[in-house]
């Protein structure tokens, strides 16, 4: 099997239009659902570590940044396969060719 043969399910042009809207929403909710309130929390931690040092890393200050990380990249993913899906889906819209 050819390399492209394989990764053919990488493509959103493979696809159908309800496959990728339903992806879409997928993405949106993830999106939200991970940066709701992502900003203020990730302040709130490195106030928490600024004010407290040794002691805020000993009550796992450290490792909620790590997680705090992880959610950002997770929604930052999130909104790549959204906005990927959303492209796809309106070069088929307006008929456009690639």
């Amino acid at each position: 099997m050819t390399e492209t043969r394989m990764r053919r399910w990488l493509y959103p042009s493979s696809y159908h239009w309800l496959t990728l809207m339903l992806a879409m929403a997928l993405a949106a909710t993830v999106l939200a659902w991970l940066s709701f309130g992502l900003v203020n929390l990730a302040l709130a931690n490195a106030s928490f570590l600024a004010r407290h040092g040794l002691l805020a890393i000993r009550e796992g200050g450290l490792w909620q940044t790590v997680e705090i990380g992880g959610r950002a990249v997770l929604a930052m993913l999130s909104y790549l396969v959204f906005k990927a899906v959303e492209t796809e889906l309106i070069h088929r819209w307006r008929g456009l060719d690639r």
